[in-house]
């Protein structure tokens, strides 16, 4: 190739996503299984592998079996979205996980990544750092590098302590004083630890951030997920630093139709949008089409409200044999029992130091695929996904047996 490439797209070339890298090797089965010895069984990613409701297939019929709507969903929509469906998620919202919020608070877009990266060119610039916990998602590094460029620094807060998750306040408050960022950023459930922010420590983190005049996003993509109550600060009223990221891709069960949105201050939702303007321009407009005729269904917030407490249920059940067959099978592992999501964090670094190392092996020698925790900020862990096989648990299982083969055979220390 003649042209140059810019630094940025070399860091992304060099820096890949594991979880893409693992993705290549899922095709490559799909398309060659005669190549490998025994099935592959992916539990690396996080999509929901049950399928959406009933109701939203039958919604998105509706549209494609009426000529008037359907023309009218193939036309753009403003970059924020229908006004409609701003409020009916409002309704959404406050019928669902008891949250009152106006429309202008809301905002549309093709997903919680995509609105991501939009949000941090709104809020960071440069020269800035932004605080994460530790363990995080492993997308923010790549996406602060494409919204603010190469300087701006990922600063960790570390909230596993001798293997537990126990996040402390005073060790926040003296990161945010000697480091100064403009956000702070919360995973609750966690990804990829599955733990929920007990309400006591996440209200100090939001007195933190509002006292220092700092923004605080909060990534609830997996709130649908808990596998008990949802904690209070899913209900109460915004506060002013905050920022509410929803994704409809776990929640909806609905991945591919790249639609979230977050619940903001008005001004900060104005900025995010002219920056929308100049790079998607506005959201999949026949998946807002489907959730207008979805959510103005009678009766479908209690329709709603069923399906996930259901599945809430489901994933848990399947969560809890996870973790009691992980123990089984790596008895030196720590294993983090998740209070939610779609996740078992666990820290493997007994067997082997390189968790790099520990997946690439097993998913070579045994076609198991599960994440490694350096990625997330946790060198030694590993990230096991059940949500893709929460339909089959007898892959679940069959994974499990082989990774005990698998432990076995490295012993500890390696």
């Amino acid at each position: 190739m003649r042209g140059k490439v810019s630094s940025l797209a070399r860091y992304t070339l060099e820096n890949p996503s594991s979880i893409r890298e693992i993705m290549s090797v899922v095709e490559d089965y799909r398309l060659h299984p005669e190549k490998y010895p025994r099935e592959l069984i992916y539990l690396g990613g996080g999509w929901p592998q049950d399928p959406p409701m009933e109701e939203l297939r039958e919604a998105l019929c509706e549209v494609a079996e009426s000529s008037e709507l359907f023309r009218f969903s193939s036309r753009y929509t403003p970059t924020r979205g229908r006004g409609d469906l701003l409020e009916l998620l409002c309704s959404y919202e406050k019928e669902v996980f008891g949250r009152s919020c106006e429309s202008s608070e809301l905002m549309l877009g093709c997903g919680s990544t995509d609105l991501t990266t939009a949000l941090m060119r709104a809020v960071v610039d440069s020269e800035d750092t932004v605080v994460v916990t530790r363990p995080t998602y492993l997308n923010y590094s790549r996406q602060l590098a494409v919204a603010a460029g190469l300087s701006p620094r990922l600063v960790y807060w570390n909230c596993l302590h001798d293997g537990r998750y126990s996040p402390s306040l005073d060790e926040l408050q003296e990161l945010i004083s000697e480091r100064k960022p403009s956000m702070v950023i919360i995973i609750s459930p966690g990804n990829p630890d599955g733990k929920v922010m007990p309400p006591e420590v996440y209200e100090g983190v939001a007195d933190i951030a509002e006292d220092k005049g700092i923004w605080l996003m909060v990534d609830v993509a997996y709130r649908a997920f808990c596998f008990s109550e949802y904690p209070s600060y899913y209900s109460r009223g915004r506060r002013e630093c905050e920022i509410w990221m929803c994704t409809l891709s776990k929640e909806m069960r609905a991945p591919g139709w790249r639609l979230g949105y977050i619940i903001a201050d008005p001004e900060l939702i104005r900025a995010v949008e002219t920056i929308e303007q100049a790079s998607t321009l506005a959201p999949s407009s026949i998946a807002q089409a489907a959730l207008v005729k979805l959510l103005s269904r009678e009766g479908i917030f209690r329709r709603i409200r069923e399906f996930y407490s259901k599945g809430a249920e489901r994933y848990a059940g399947v969560a809890a044999e996870a973790c009691q067959a992980l123990r089984k099978a790596a008895p030196e592992a720590r294993v983090l029992e998740p209070d939610g999501g779609f996740y078992v964090f666990f820290d493997a670094s007994r067997y082997l130091r390189s968790s790099r190392e520990l997946c690439s092996r097993l998913l070579s020698e045994w076609q198991v695929a599960l994440a490694p925790g350096v990625d997330f900020g946790c060198e030694g862990w590993v990230r096991l996904s059940y949500a893709p096989v929460v339909e089959e648990p007898h892959k679940l299982r069959e994974a499990l047996e082989r990774m005990k083969a698998f432990f076995s055979s490295l012993g500890e220390g390696s």
